[in-house]
């Protein structure tokens, strides 16, 4: 069958990431971060999976997203990540979502509006060096000791992140800023969670003093550049079909602008994708797809609804419907999320986030 524009997420390959990374976190917990729609592979069907496979809890970045969580896994523990707007807060603090707080004003409003009988379970997150969410050091220990002082809050956990886990001299600042803190402070409660290793934290950094995790890329089997494969695999592929072959001359211009001139006669397809579905615009006369298991170059710019593909070498003649992968493999041939996302000058992050629009995203074995 041709497909137009289809996500393939694999869940057997999801579940046996989730049971690799747990044997990699050793004794800590693994909380799955699961914001931005899981990443673009879909955030119900993977926080089931996740759940299923036994990670503690589900992390997002709205409470839009922890809504849908709790749609499609009622019982799991649901952490908010960064801080509610302001009129976001009387909600929270009665829907049993744990909560990162960054400042002493955010945790003294949070003990006025919960319930004493429902403690409202709270993180307390500490800026060691990301310069984004958090407490300075200094002022955590405050909120640390505000919150244990008042019945409606609960300590659920003290957090920090990296900015770059791959930095020696940063990272270990702020590991022992972190180990300073929990030293001023007085025995945390029972299942309090320290955590502060991310995708990168946890491949490259020792365990230190925290009990817990949190992972998002690695999950999808993506391993950041310059880091350990502990076992994981990709979990997604990205596939369309051609929609039409033509035939051009030397010479021809290609694309808006003319941004490639054709070198050869040339055999070339059209594949109904393009930048209105997340494929990177930065890939214009860089990348490739596969084709018969042949690595195809861009031709030109990428257009909002299709890229145009350069075939002539192909083995065996073309055919519309015939399939191509954006990303992913076929045959012994593979292109990457990071292949494509060094390519286009970005991230892998923002590749997979930007999925969107016109992509069916679909589950298979």
């Amino acid at each position: 069958m041709a497909w137009r524009n289809r996500v393939e997420v694999s869940y057997g390959t999801l579940r046996a990431n989730v049971a690799a990374i747990r044997k990699a976190a050793g004794e800590r917990l693994v909380i799955a971060v699961v914001k931005a729609d899981a990443y673009g592979l879909g955030l119900e069907r993977c926080a089931r999976i996740y759940h299923e496979a036994g990670v503690t809890a589900l992390a997002v970045a709205t409470v839009g997203e922890a809504d849908r969580v709790r749609s499609a896994v009622p019982e799991a523990r649901v952490i908010l990540l960064g801080s509610p707007l302001p009129e976001e807060r009387p909600l929270v603090a009665t829907s049993g979502y744990e909560v990162f707080c960054s400042t002493l004003d955010e945790v003294q409003e949070f003990a006025h509006l919960a319930n004493p009988v429902s403690p409202l379970p709270v993180h307390v997150h500490v800026d060691t060096g990301m310069g984004r969410f958090g407490a300075l050091p200094e002022d955590a220990i405050g909120m640390v000791l505000e919150v244990l002082s008042w019945t409606s809050l609960r300590l659920a956990g003290i957090s920090t992140h990296y900015p770059m886990a791959d930095h020696e001299q940063v990272a270990n600042a702020q590991e022992e800023a972190m180990d300073d803190l929990l030293e001023r402070l007085p025995p945390l409660p029972e299942g309090c969670l320290v955590h502060y290793a991310n995708t990168e934290g946890l491949l490259l950094r020792p365990q230190g003093r925290a009990n817990a995790v949190r992972v998002g890329l690695l999950l999808t089997g993506i391993v950041p550049d310059g880091c350990p494969n502990i076992g994981v695999k990709p979990a997604v592929r990205w596939v369309s079909s051609l929609s039409l072959i033509k035939r051009l001359p030397a010479g021809h211009g290609v694309s808006y602008n003319h941004t490639k001139r054709l070198e050869r006669d040339s055999v070339i397809g059209i594949v109904p994708v393009g930048y209105a579905d997340g494929y990177p615009i930065g890939l214009s006369n860089k990348g490739n797809v596969l084709v018969q298991g042949i690595r195809c170059p861009i031709l030109g710019r990428v257009t909002m609804d299709y890229l145009i593909v350069d075939l002539t070498d192909l083995a065996f003649p073309p055919a519309p419907g015939e399939g191509v992968v954006l990303f992913g493999g076929q045959g012994s041939e593979q292109v990457t999320v990071s292949d494509m996302a060094r390519l286009a000058g970005t991230i892998p992050y923002d590749v997979l986030c930007g999925l969107r629009g016109r992509c069916e995203v679909v589950g298979v074995p």
